[in-house]
């Protein structure tokens, strides 16, 4: 009675089945373009012919053989009924999506998702298995994520940059010509007697001559009333080479080229070793502090005194004698000035601060920009340059000019400069002419034998601070900025 029961219920589930698939043909019939009709009606026939399984043919079959068997034809009969009411699910999928009553099909929107992982696998270079764990997964793909977005956002930074640079260009060259334009137009244009009044052109022929009828006349005096000054006389001895001699000076400079030239030797050494223990580190920095106290303090200091040896300030000429029997004076003031004022006069009478303050040089000094012509290229540029950029960092401070000296000696030795600078300043005729006396070490020597001397630090790669008199200024600075 059992088996007549669960005979009965297989057949009934199976005619079941087999009315409704011809009850969904017949509606996709009814509702299909007549052209399609046709097609549809064939289809139907032959699946409404096809006719019901017999479920007693499978029952004796399954008495027939055995029990692995049956087991093997169950999952096949299984299989096939998926396979059947997988292709009728899909058919009903993509009937509905046509008529507009359903979305994608699923078949189509998993391949579509397929499609998509496998390329995002492949540009991402994702290095999944199918035996990972889900966080396993999520892992691997924030790292390819971070990986794909890390370069654009350093782009992004690197265009913001790039913008607020821009804007500052912008805003410096408005300045820039706002200031020329305020410069053009601030030109006196009234009549008064200041602007009006010419200046009187200096002749170098002129000054001669009327120097040497002071002289004539001086002389006149002095041999006619016979009178002079004994204190001028004495005073003489100061000018001569006897009791203003250079070679104590020379001596203390050679003394100072050998000290940094041990010291930079050391340093090569230990950099040529090539440890990188804790004791090599702080021994490299125990002889980079002596390097930079032997240079500043010592050479430093050696070739300040050897250029203020015989050095003067210059005044305005005095020509006209007095009457009676005063001497002539000389347009020279005995005073020694400092080597830095002697830098300071070179740069003056080669119109640095002119050169420094060009558009172009501002710009490719604010922005480090390579602009054409304003990078320097040439010894006296790079010179230039370097006083320019000494006084614009340390005379905001306020440094002495010993400071500022210092800081000159520093990055010419850095830049491997200092002898073809300091042959600029020596060989400028106008500078030793109006502020060296003809005994002086530079006017008698032109410094030749001390660049000598100096140029044997050539071979040496020096890293000097040039601000360090000015560092703990700008320390304090940044700390309340």
């Amino acid at each position: 009675m059992e088996e007549e029961q669960e005979l009965l219920n297989s057949s009934l589930f199976a005619l079941t089945t087999h009315f409704a698939q011809v009850q969904f043909r017949l509606r996709q019939v009814v509702n299909a373009p007549n052209e399609d009709k046709e097609a549809l009606l064939k289809s139907l026939e032959e699946f409404a012919f096809r006719g019901i399984p017999d479920v007693g043919l499978v029952r004796e079959h399954m008495d027939e053989a055995s029990l692995t068997e049956a087991v093997r034809m169950r999952r096949a009969q299984q299989k096939e009924l998926i396979e059947r009411l997988k292709s009728q699910l899909r058919e009903l999928e993509q009937y509905a999506f046509e008529n507009g009553e359903a979305d994608v099909p699923q078949d189509v929107l998993l391949e579509r998702q397929r499609v998509i992982l496998n390329e995002i696998k492949v540009r991402m270079n994702l290095d999944l298995d199918e035996k990972m764990t889900q966080a396993d997964v999520c892992k691997q793909i924030n790292v390819a994520l971070d990986q794909l977005v890390s370069p654009l956002r350093v782009k992004e930074h690197l265009v913001a940059q790039l913008k607020t640079q821009v804007d500052d260009l912008e805003r410096f060259i408005t300045y820039l010509q706002a200031d020329t334009k305020h410069t053009k137009h601030s030109k006196c244009t009234c009549g008064c007697a200041y602007n009006s009044l010419k200046r009187p052109y200096k002749s170098e022929t002129t000054i001669g001559l009327i120097q040497k009828t002071a002289t004539i006349l001086q002389m006149f005096a002095v041999l006619q009333l016979g009178c002079g000054t004994t204190q001028f006389r004495k005073n003489n001895l100061k000018n001569t080479m006897k009791a203003n001699h250079y070679g104590d000076l020379r001596a203390k400079l050679e003394m100072a080229i050998a000290r940094v030239k041990e010291l930079a030797e050391r340093s090569e050494h230990r950099n040529y070793e090539g440890e990188y223990s804790s004791d090599s580190e702080s021994q490299s920095v125990s002889c980079n502090v002596q390097i930079t106290t032997a240079v500043r303090k010592h050479l430093a200091g050696c070739i300040r005194d050897l250029m203020q040896h015989g050095s003067c300030a210059y005044q305005s000429s005095s020509v006209v004698p007095l009457i009676g029997c005063f001497p002539r004076r000389t347009s020279i003031n005995n005073a020694q000035i400092h080597a830095w004022e002697i830098v300071m006069e070179y740069y003056r009478m080669k119109n640095g601060e002119k050169y420094n303050s060009t558009p172009a040089r501002k710009l490719s000094q604010s922005f480090n920009l390579d602009i054409a012509g304003a990078t320097p290229s040439s010894n006296k540029q790079n010179l230039l340059c370097c006083i320019g950029s000494i006084i614009s960092t340390h005379t905001p401070y306020k440094r002495s000019p010993d400071s500022h000296f210092k800081a000159f000696i520093c990055a010419a030795l850095n830049a491997n400069k200092l002898v073809p600078w300091l042959t600029l300043i020596f060989t400028c005729t106008q500078l030793v002419r109006e502020h060296y006396l003809p005994w002086s070490y530079v006017a008698k020597t032109g410094f030749q034998d001390s660049l000598r001397s100096l140029d044997t630090l050539s071979g040496y790669k020096f890293d000097l601070p040039v601000d360090l008199a000015i560092r703990h200024f700008q320390n304090i600075k940044d700390v309340f900025t």
